[in-house]
């Protein structure tokens, strides 16, 4: 954490990768090479990572399974690729972050493993069905504001193995003129709304006619007042981030404004250190020169970010950038990938003990989406509570399931955040993600086990909670430690050595006017 540490986590030199060891700088930092040579199959992706015979057999079983469904589920920009350690299955972690229990944050997320076919029992509420909120390409949760999809799942540069919209990751999915242009008209419709979320899919992988005309026609209707661009450009393939790109967004936003200038952002979406580059911080600096803020949505993930120096690392250095941490969000219970959900509780307390140890303009809100339509929960622990004295959520396993209050009236008298399971079921899970990695204790989901009756038995993995005292927080952290375990917070208890020290110093002698 300290100053002086590089903050940029240093990516494999590209033309040391097998797959790319004839690759020019030129083709490399070209958006349109990166984007044509997008790994797409098993024979690509071994020659950029160290893969054994059965890991390979896993990976192919796995793509079948998925292409039989209709999904093309694996692709990976070489930039993003490049991101992956060599071995990924013995990765290199900063010290304390229990490297022999992970994998490599970038490999979990972007390549398709056994874990994606285990555990399709996602519990009592299913996922978010978007078409019971929609008009055209318009989705509508809250009163003023609405997400309009631009593109299909299949328009993403690299595709996210977590995504919550891996149901409708087909590879003939399209969004038609028609759907857009019923989303822009219920947008003039309802003068309510004054947000407009661009998404898909990702909103700069369309083309830039398409870009173009859906801004310009945001730009036509005077009660919009903000505009949203959904992006992983910036983290999967920073190159595509362009000085014309961003004129265009920056002219076509505003061109048929007669008011107040519309504010436009964008929104990304960073999970882990090992993401931010200097290449993300050059895209980043572009987007803010052009007049842009950017806000990130990190989402909580087992088995790739949950962990107390990961989470603090990720959102302090994304701010370092220019990138301001937004949400942290509750993954979400979609099939194939609920051995990511990390429960609510272990978020909670990392959450707390956070407070205070970074700055809290680095503080994201943590929130779950409720599925149902009933939008965003703050999940965020509080320091005063006058209910429950003797309550800690630091000291007393939770129930899987909770009571939930939405924002617009709903109530979730057992809303579940986990998974669901057999002991049979988990058993082999376990046993077949042990094999694939080639070590026990690095799979550990956590879901709910339930009997045939569907009744609760317990939970997997809940033995242990995290135990955060102040000296393993400074240390974990990198703080420099005075007394009492705790880094200097109060300058006044060593005034008398600081004199000493500020008298031998060249601030002593300067001056200014």
């Amino acid at each position: 954490m300290h100053p002086k540490e590089d903050i940029f986590y240093e990516a494999r030199k590209f033309n040391t990768i097998e797959l790319w060891k004839n690759v020019t700088g030129e083709q490399w930092y070209d958006a349109d090479w990166q984007i044509k040579n997008t790994i797409r199959s098993v024979e690509q992706l071994k020659r950029v990572i160290k893969l054994n015979s059965l890991q390979e057999s896993e990976i192919r079983r796995t793509l079948t399974v998925l292409n039989k469904e209709g999904k093309e589920a694996l692709r990976i920009t070489p930039y993003y690729a490049s991101l992956m350690q060599a071995d990924p299955f013995n990765p290199k972690m900063l010290p304390g972050e229990k490297s022999k229990k992970r994998l490599d944050p970038v490999f979990w997320q972007s390549v398709p493993t056994p874990a994606n076919l285990l555990f399709p029992d996602t519990g009592l509420e299913g996922a978010m069905d978007e078409k019971s909120r929609s008009y055209g390409a318009a989705y509508q949760r809250y009163p003023n504001r609405l997400a309009l999809f631009v593109a299909a799942n299949t328009s993403c540069a690299s595709y996210c193995v977590h995504c919550q919209r891996a149901k409708s990751l087909n590879s003939c999915a399209n969004v038609s003129h028609t759907e857009i242009n019923k989303g822009l008209f219920y947008i003039g419709y309802n003068k309510n709304i004054d947000e407009v979320l661009v998404t898909g899919g990702d909103a700069l992988m369309i083309s830039r006619g398409r870009l173009q005309y859906v801004l310009e026609e945001l730009s036509r209707i005077p009660h919009i007042r903000a505009i949203r661009i959904a992006t992983r450009v910036p983290v999967v393939m920073p190159m595509g981030i362009t000085d014309e790109l961003l004129e265009l967004i920056k002219f076509s936003a505003n061109k048929f404004n007669h008011g107040p200038d519309k504010y436009v952002y964008f929104m990304t979406h960073i999970n882990h250190y090992h993401e931010i580059t200097k290449d993300l911080a050059i895209a980043a600096k572009k987007i803010r020169n052009h007049g842009f803020t950017i806000r990130n949505q990190t989402v909580l993930l087992n088995h790739v970010n949950d962990y107390y120096k990961t989470l603090a690392l990720t959102f302090t250095r994304m701010f370092w950038i220019g990138i301001h941490p937004y949400y942290l969000l509750q993954c979400h219970k979609e099939k194939g990938i609920v051995h990511f959900i990390t429960p609510i509780q272990i978020g909670k307390i990392y959450m707390k003990h956070l407070q205070g140890w970074i700055s809290g303009i680095t503080m994201p809100k943590y929130a779950g989406n409720i599925e149902g339509g009933g939008g965003k929960v703050i999940l965020m622990p509080s320091g005063h509570d006058t209910f429950h004295k003797e309550f800690d959520i630091d000291d007393k396993i939770s129930e899987s399931y909770a009571m939930v209050h939405t924002w617009d009236g709903k109530e979730l008298s057992k809303y579940e955040a986990l998974g669901r399971t057999t002991y049979e079921e988990f058993e082999n899970g376990v046993r077949i993600m042990d094999d694939f990695i080639g070590k026990k204790g690095v799979f550990v989901p956590k879901l709910i086990v339930v009997d045939n009756n569907g009744r609760h038995i317990e939970t997997t993995n809940r033995t242990k909670l995290p135990k955060f005292e102040k000296i393993k927080k400074s240390k974990l952290l990198e703080y420099d430690v005075r007394d009492k375990s705790m880094p200097l917070t109060n300058p006044v208890v060593i005034s008398d050595e600081i004199d000493k020290q500020f008298k031998k110093s060249n601030y002593c002698k300067k001056r200014f006017d």
